[in-house]
């Protein structure tokens, strides 16, 4: 029963993303760039992110992100 769905889902994927025309070779081969992308993108895109707010406070309003950073955090205890 578990293996009938999990063919099911792998028949599925592999239709939608047209992997059933490739050989195991080039499934593999695209699983594993695939892969490497995803983690690049998980790995750097935060901190991307972060650099492209900065140069948009900046650009908009002509001073670095200080001034705006307090309007967006919450206060601390010492604040309070």
């Amino acid at each position: 029963m578990v293996k009938d769905y999990l063919w099911r889902q792998r028949v599925k994927f592999e239709s939608t993303l047209a992997l059933s025309m490739l050989e195991p070779w080039e499934k593999y081969q695209f699983s594993l760039l695939t892969m490497l992308v995803m983690i690049g993108l998980f790995q750097y895109l935060p901190q991307h992110v972060m650099v492209m707010q900065r140069r948009a406070i900046y650009y908009l309003w002509g001073q670095e992100g200080d001034v705006f950073r307090s309007w967006v955090e919450t206060p601390g205890l010492k604040e309070l």
